[in-house]
């Protein structure tokens, strides 16, 4: 019965549409808002400026994109900016995202210019886009590590999700809800804003609860998860003086996929992930002959987590002696890590039409872990009685990063139409194990006690940018750059032994941070009803900090990898050359409005044992479609028909070569707007159309089949 509605229901929406697109031949073109010059950005140079006159790569994801999302995830509204790519470590509520083929944990993430750390990261993942929609006003992008004004803590790319400071009203907000066939979940936020007088506020919450995939094979167990966030801000205006207070929270309950078979049980959860942070800033509008502006903001943050891990495995030992073999691990963790952080800036101008911005910022991570794992080993015939034990190890460490850095950026116009940005930050990086201490009960070799000591590293790092932009040609930009990236290791990388998966990654104390040197050229145009961003870019990279298989060093504590239990250590082996393409643009002058969004990438590594351009990277993936927008009386309705897709990628990087193959799915996705200055808004997406069955690339998790998502705006 419910298989009959659901195809009587689509069915009749697919009839609306096609109705609709008739009609649209009759009706006035709609106004599509893509005017870069009014569209504001800060991210590249600590200020206001349109994203025309930007000199460096960023995309925007606006507050008007955030309500017409239907996604469970912020990634999933990410990933169809170009050269942005979508990565779960097999984790449905931790999606996280790569930029221009650089890992998570190579992208910084900002929250209103304050740095989410995450001392826990290993290789090729960080802490998560851990903050909710309801609180936004835009989402910017940068591909590259272009801002030292933000931190050059980045390979691949910054993201600033920058949240909503007040209102043009006193009293305003939305209240959205949103359903996904895909996992059967709900998702409900609301937030109200505004200013009265000289106060600002907003306060915000959300909570989704979305259950397990649906994919064309069928729903996949340990895919559900949930979230929750909540949020405040407060600001007060005195003359030209502007005080401010953000609160937030954010927590996430979920857990990984897993198909292989060769594990008698496999399970690792996160049951709890929370993030709280308070901030605080200042802002003084001197608008003096040369000081303009001083700002200060200063933030304290935690980042808590649980991990529970617990892997079985049974094989034959090839030996009739010992029969089948039974290795049992299981791992309990906690661990929080204490952030604090402080930014001073000033912006002046100076003789010369130059423009700088000068600052300082101080930030200190602090880490304590907590962990329990138990280990149990058996053969079916008791024999030998080395391989029959029971082990237990209890471990604790505190560990502290801290880092001072000084950056400048000058924007000098020293010619009609020219324009040159110069950036540079120096950073100044302790790294220290305080304590550590290790227990170990083993049933055939009684108790050891290991006491980690201490330790501590010292790093310093000089970061330059450049760019050079012209506009004398007639509705088009130009811009020619180069940016450096610096990306030191985690506390976890230098210190921690971390377990999981019935693995162990050994920290080590001599690596070295990674590097970049980033190149760039690109170009904007506007007119004649075409809006084209377009850059080419190419990058080197080294000190990769990787995996790599212990054989009895003493950094392993004598292990060595095995088919049984992986050991493994962190050590700088790797280089990356990447080149690639990103284009995206969009035809205004017919009724039915083509776009394309794509990238096209080439990425090789170069490490201790292998050099290959096979490295996982999909070489062309984008989206291709064209929207539709109807005005009547009381409605405005959009619709938009796509495809995205990706060609096949290949990756024999690890221990084994894997094949991903190429895919592309049809979508179509509607949006109404109705009612007093289109206060209420209803949202409908059908996705993947054809039920295809694929997996993207850097996804482990295969995506969803055929599935519709819906959701209710009320704007007031």
């Amino acid at each position: 019965m419910q298989t009959v509605i659901r195809g009587k229901w689509l069915l009749s929406t697919l009839a609306l549409f096609v109705s609709q697109t008739v009609i649209a031949a009759q009706a006035p073109p709609a106004k599509i808002n893509s005017d870069a010059n009014d569209t504001i950005v800060v991210t590249s140079n600590r200020g206001e400026t349109s994203l025309w006159n930007s000199p460096a790569t960023i995309q925007v994801i606006d507050k008007q994109a955030l309500d017409n999302s239907t996604s469970p995830s912020l990634a999933d509204d990410l990933q169809d900016i170009p050269g942005v790519e979508i990565t779960d470590s097999a984790l449905a509520g931790r999606k996280q995202i790569r930029i221009r083929g650089e890992a998570s944990s190579r992208v910084l993430i900002l929250i209103d210019g304050q740095e989410v750390t995450y001392q826990r990261a290993g290789q090729d993942y960080g802490a998560g886009l851990l903050i909710d929609e309801s609180s936004l006003e835009r989402i910017e992008v940068v591909k590259g590590p272009y801002s030292v004004l933000y931190g050059s803590q980045a390979i691949g790319g910054i993201v600033n999700f920058i949240t909503k400071k007040g209102g043009d009203k006193p009293f305003g907000g939305t209240v959205k809800a949103v359903y996904n066939s895909a996992t059967a979940g709900w998702q409900e936020s609301a937030a109200a804003w505004g200013s009265v007088e000289n106060f600002d506020y907003r306060l915000n919450g959300s909570y989704s609860d979305q259950g397990n995939r649906d994919t064309p094979d069928g729903r996949l167990n340990n895919t559900n998860y949930r979230n929750n966030s909540q949020g405040m801000w407060l600001g007060y205006t005195l003359d030209k003086h502007k005080f401010g207070l953000s609160l937030d929270r954010y927590k996430l309950s979920t857990q990984t996929w897993h198909n292989d078979p060769s594990y008698e049980h496999f399970s690792v959860k996160i049951p709890d992930l929370t993030r709280e942070k308070v901030g605080v800033f200042y802002d003084y509008n001197l608008d003096g002959q040369y000081l303009k502006n001083f700002h200060f903001d200063a933030y304290e943050q935690t980042i808590e987590r649980e991990f529970a891990n617990k892997v079985a495995v049974n094989t034959p030992s090839g030996s009739p002696m010992i029969g089948n073999l039974r290795v049992a691990n299981q791992t309990k963790s906690n661990d929080k890590q204490y952030t604090q952080g402080i930014i001073l800036q000033s912006n002046l101008t100076l003789l010369a039409n130059n423009q700088l911005v000068v600052g300082a910022q101080y930030q200190r991570d602090r880490v304590k872990q907590t962990s329990n794992s138990n280990t149990a080993s058996n053969s079916t015939t008791g024999f030998p009685s080395a391989v029959n034990y029971t082990k237990e190890t209890q471990s604790h460490n505190r560990t502290e990063q801290s880092n001072w850095s000084l950056f400048a950026q000058n924007e000098f116009t020293f010619a009609d139409n020219w324009t040159w940005s110069l950036g540079a930050r120096q950073y100044w990086l302790t790294s220290e194990l305080k304590s550590g201490s290790e227990n170990t009960h083993h049933s055939k070799t009684g108790d050891t006690y290991r006491d980690l000591g201490q330790a501590k590293t010292h790093d310093n790092q000089f970061i330059t940018s450049s760019s050079l932009r012209y506009s004398g040609f007639e509705n088009t930009e130009l811009r020619l750059a180069f940016a450096q990236g610096y990306v030191f290791p985690t506390l976890s990388q230098q210190f921690m032994q971390t377990s999981a998966g019935g693995g162990v990654n050994y920290g080590n104390v001599d690596l070295k941070a990674e590097r970049s040197n980033n190149y760039e050229i690109g170009a904007r145009y506007q007119g004649n009803q075409w809006y084209v961003d377009s850059a080419v870019y190419y990058s080197e990279a080294k000190d990769y900090i990787a995996s790599v298989a212990c054989a009895g060093q003493s950094i392993c504590n004598g292990n060595s990898n095995s088919s049984r239990t992986g050991y493994y250590y962190y050590d700088n082996v790797d280089r990356a050359k990447t080149y690639g393409l990103e284009l995206s643009g969009e035809y205004q002058g017919w009724e039915i409005r083509p776009y394309v969004i794509g990238n096209y990438i080439r990425r090789q590594y170069d490490g201790a044992t292998i050099k290959t351009w096979d490295t996982g990277e999909p070489t062309l993936n984008g989206r291709i479609g064209a929207k539709n927008t109807l005005l009547f009386n009381q409605m405005n309705l959009t619709s938009d028909l796509f495809v995205r897709a990706a060609s096949q990628a290949k990756d024999n990087t690890g221990d084994k070569p894997l094949n991903s193959a190429g895919w592309a799915t049809l979508n179509l996705a509607f949006n109404a707007e109705f009612g007093q200055e289109d206060q209420y808004q209803v949202n409908l997406s059908l996705n993947n159309l054809t039920n295809k069955k694929y997996q993207t690339a850097h996804e482990s998790i295969p995506a969803a089949g055929f599935n519709a998502a819906t959701g209710f705006v009320w704007k007031f």
